[in-house]
């Protein structure tokens, strides 16, 4: 995990433009912040994640790129799919549980299946 300054996020939020008809996809977002774009623009994705966690709202959806949400309609359509994405992330973790359970009745996990929504 890389560390950030505000100096950094203040460079991300100025290539930042307002409205999902503005947002930039990862690549040249990545390019223009002087990251190695590697694999899956590893370190542009760490930044984002710190720029918001110190209160930046960015969104992002994987077919339109990054953005700052002009409407809660826009916000809300990043949080829609980030929920489909961590309850995907669930369902394959549970669908791991149960096969590994069933193919090994004497030595079970005992971690629990989880569920993002209610």
């Amino acid at each position: 995990m890389a560390t950030f300054t505000a100096a950094d996020v203040q460079r991300l939020m100025s290539h930042l433009q307002v409205g999902k008809a503005n947002a930039i996809h990862a690549g040249p977002l990545t390019a223009l912040l002087g990251y190695n774009p590697g694999r899956n623009e590893e370190p542009l994705r760490e930044l984002i994640t710190y720029a918001i966690s110190q209160g930046e709202v960015i969104a992002s959806t994987p077919y339109h790129g990054y953005w700052i949400p002009a409407s809660v309609a826009e916000l809300n359509q990043t949080l829609n799919s980030l929920e489909s994405r961590a309850q995907g992330d669930c369902d394959r973790r549970n669908n791991l549980i149960n096969a590994w359970n069933i193919q090994n009745p004497h030595n079970q996990t005992p971690l629990q299946i989880k569920t993002v929504k209610p």
